[in-house]
């Protein structure tokens, strides 16, 4: 139990060894500056604070790691050193460029096991022969199953995902005229234990561990496992999307790991299901696509009301509980159906507000607040809209 425990605090300090762990900040940062960029272009202020990419993925991170390192601790999982640095320089590559595309758990896992199984067939000359041997005893039956595990958890945070979760946009429309969209766009990191050839720790019992593919004695890792996605919703509200995202990927992880397993059996149903992996993500991104770009766009203006596009967090329109897809029919009694006639409407009551409301459902609620000097002269709220340009921005300066 001491070695254990010697062992633990050893295995979280071996986390900050990693490349990946420095990376996943690196690659934030570079999404903060790039999204900010965008907001200020398209909207004339920044809307989301720093990190905001990886925001309402920590719990379900936390626990997902927890629950993966009891899993991986009782099956006697062990991932080598060279199958680390591998998973680590596929995960760089696939990130570099900023989009968090090509970072779903498929095309990480899945590249990493074609790069393993090309190495150890074709490059043997050119491996160091203390990796060679870690390589070749590589369990691609627990790899794989690893690749199915993360694509649940990949589900389960998209279908977590709530309205306010996303990145409004503003694009062209086929009419040439502006029009709004959602980039769902998350990153997170999923640290757990993992054993290690070579150790302290020996086996305890009969049957651990259960895959004993890389030595007798172990050390204990905590490992940091990037992934995320990248989608642009336009046709619809954005939680729909999530819904069938997450539902989609859900199967998709849950037949990998069905077929993963059966590979203890038929190893080459390991390269199958990794194959699947990629194919599957690929379809469930392509057809998304597809049926989103088949609609039209639902945040576009209208002749009744003004659509909400978003919000801005710590707005008076946070507090007042709007969300995209809402419809503002009234401010202050009078009927609005433009963003000149909402702002009007505000002017007329400096000190106090009242919304006339149509949410997604089609249902009228009604929310007032106060208006306290120094905050957002249109409450934070986003619309689809003309790009603004410098001469209005002064203009609605000058206005507050």
């Amino acid at each position: 139990m001491v070695e254990w425990l010697i062992e633990l605090g050893r295995g979280i300090g071996r986390l900050f060894l990693s490349p990946l762990f420095y990376w996943f900040f690196i690659v934030l940062l570079i999404a903060h500056k790039s999204r900010v960029k965008k907001e200020r272009r398209h909207f004339g202020t920044k809307i989301y604070d720093i990190f905001y990419e990886m925001k309402h993925t920590w719990l379900i991170s936390l626990i997902s790691g927890i629950v993966l390192s009891v899993i991986v601790m009782v099956a006697g999982v062990s991932l080598s050193y060279p199958v680390i640095l591998l998973l680590s320089i596929i995960t760089i590559l696939l990130s570099i460029v900023g989009r968090f595309t090509w970072l779903s758990a498929a095309y990480i896992f899945s590249f990493t096991y074609i790069v393993l199984l090309v190495i150890r067939t074709f490059f043997t000359d050119y491996v160091p022969a203390a990796w060679l041997e870690d390589l070749q005893q590589v369990d691609f039956v627990s790899f794989t199953t690893l690749l199915g595990i993360f694509l649940v958890i990949e589900a389960i945070i998209m279908m977590r995902m709530r309205q306010n979760h996303t990145f409004p946009e503003l694009v062209k429309g086929n009419r040439g005229k502006w029009v709004g969209q959602h980039r769902m766009k998350k990153i997170t990191m999923i640290p757990f234990f993992t054993l290690i050839p070579g150790g302290p720790i020996v086996s305890f019992a009969s049957w651990w561990p259960v895959f004993d593919v890389n030595g007798t004695s172990y050390s204990l890792m905590l490992v940091p496992i990037i992934f995320g996605f990248e989608h642009v919703v336009k046709g619809t509200i954005p939680v729909k999307a999530f819904r069938t995202l997450g539902n989609a990927v859900l199967i998709l992880g849950l037949i990998t790991i069905g077929i993963a397993v059966t590979g203890y059996y038929l190893s080459v149903l390991t390269l199958v299901s990794a194959i699947i992996a990629i194919l599957g993500r690929e379809f469930i991104s392509y057809r998304f696509r597809l049926n989103d770009q088949m609609k039209q766009a639902f945040f576009s203006p209208e002749p009744n009301g003004l659509l909400v596009l978003g919000v801005i967090p710590n707005t008076p329109g946070e507090s007042l509980e709007l969300m995209p897809g809402e419809k503002i029919m009234k401010v202050n009694g009078r009927v609005v159906t433009s963003e000149q006639a909402f702002y009007e409407a505000l002017q007329a009551n400096s000190a106090y507000c009242k919304l006339d409301i149509r949410d997604v459902r089609g249902e009228l609620r009604f929310a007032q607040r106060a208006i306290y000097q120094g905050e957002h002269h249109e409450l934070g709220i986003l619309f689809a809209k003309e790009h603004y340009r410098n001469n209005d921005l002064k203009s609605r300066k000058k206005a507050q």
